[in-house]
Parts: C-alpha cells; sequence; structure tokens
C-alpha cells in the first residue's frame, strides 16, 4: 500500500464556474502512463497546501517512478472528471508518499464513456407493442447487452425501447437502442443480444457511467 500525495489544482466543471475537489474518503482510480496500469486508491488527507494524500497499493515493481506520468479519474454527479501529473518524489515503496504534480484543471472526460462492465440489472425491452423482461450481461455508457431465457423478438438492425434499473435509488433509465447482433450462447435456453443506444437522457448516461466506474472501483479494491 502506497500513499500519493497530489500537487492539486482547482477542479473546475467544463467553464461552468463550479469548483471539484476530491474528498477525504473519496475513491479515484490512479492510473500510470502510458503502460495502463491503473489502482484503485482513497483519499486520506487534504491539506490548505493544495496537497491530496491517497492511498493506493502499489507493487515494488518499477512501474511507478520519478517523471512517471499518471492520471488521476473520479465521479461526479454530471459525469467523471481526470487529470494527469508526474511523479516529483517516491518516499518509500511500497508502503510511502508518492508526491505528483498535476499539470492542469481536472476536465470532463468521455473517455470512459463506453467501458463496459459484467454486471446483471434487471431490464424491460418494448418492440412492436410489447413487453420482454430480461437482465444485462454487461453495460456501458453506449449501450448495454441483454440476456432472455427465450429466443428475444428481436433481429440485427430492429430498434427498440429499453427500460433500465440501475441501483442508484432513482427510476429506471429509459433509452431507444438498435440490436447489433442477436446469438445463442447456451442451447436452447440464453440468448445474448447487443445493443447500442440511439437515444438516451444524457443524465441518465452519466448515470450508467458512474454506475460503471464504481464497478471498476470495487474490481480494484485495495489489498
Amino acid at each position: 500500500m502506497a500513499c500519493l500525495s497530489i500537487n492539486h489544482t482547482r477542479l473546475m466543471g467544463e467553464g461552468y464556474g463550479r469548483m471539484y475537489r476530491p474528498r477525504v474518503g473519496e475513491r479515484v482510480i490512479v492510473e500510470i502512463l502510458p503502460a495502463g496500469e491503473a489502482y484503485a486508491g482513497e483519499i486520506k488527507e487534504i491539506a490548505e497546501s493544495h496537497l491530496v494524500t491517497l492511498a493506493v497499493p502499489l507493487e515494488d515493481d518499477g512501474s511507478i517512478e520519478r517523471e512517471t506520468g499518471v492520471r488521476v479519474t473520479f465521479v461526479r454527479k454530471d459525469g467523471l472528471y481526470e487529470e494527469e501529473g508526474t511523479v516529483r518524489d517516491i518516499a518509500g515503496v511500497p508502503e510511502g508518499l508518492v508526491t505528483i504534480h498535476m499539470s492542469g484543471e481536472p476536465m470532463r472526460t468521455q473517455r470512459r464513456d463506453f467501458v463496459r462492465r459484467d454486471a446483471s440489472l434487471n431490464a424491460e425491452v418494448e418492440w412492436n407493442g410489447s413487453c420482454t423482461r430480461c437482465v444485462t450481461k454487461d453495460v456501458s455508457g453506449g449501450g448495454v447487452s441483454l440476456l432472455f431465457g427465450d429466443l428475444p423478438p428481436l433481429d440485427e438492425g430492429v430498434q427498440f425501447g429499453l427500460s433500465l434499473n440501475i441501483p442508484d435509488g432513482r427510476l429506471p433509465i429509459k433509452a431507444q437502442c438498435e440490436t447489433k447482433y442477436v446469438r445463442e450462447v447456451l442451447r436452447g435456453s440464453r440468448w445474448l443480444a447487443g445493443s447500442q443506444f440511439l437515444t438516451i437522457a444524457e443524465e441518465d448516461r452519466q448515470r450508467i457511467v458512474r454506475f460503471v466506474f464504481r464497478l471498476e472501483l470495487a474490481q480494484k479494491r485495495p489489498r
């Protein structure tokens, strides 16, 4: 377990003048650039000097050293934000302090909008006046794949309405989708339909993106 100390700048939201700052106890994803290794981190302290200390599990394998580039990603109500920086000092590995100089103000990112993660969520498909219940196999900000217990009333290119339950205590997400493929995955008893969102409220897309981000954090839980 390592602690990262970040030389922190203001977090502004796409010109709207709202300040975004990580909070103590908040979990973030720290990525090593350009190699791509990613770790779940937790903010432990925010100092008056604009230094933010994170606890991050890092191995003593040389994956992070002075001048290593990193990207820090965190979640807000209107989406994901990220900022890149450079490691300036390392004091102890695997348990120690890593000081990172951030290169600029964090910006809202769409880089992760279409990252898919396996998730079983209740859903309902509406097509040609009928409704069929199903569950998702995976989800992303760009679409979902759906599992059916019977041959679904969908073919490649068919457009349909989707109602999707995200576990965030809010009403189901409504979207219009297009079927990209339908295939049998378990002989005679399971079919998988991949789909892409055609019409979805941006707020609802970001609900999905935040859900997927939290799945990533859970899968990268510190050891």
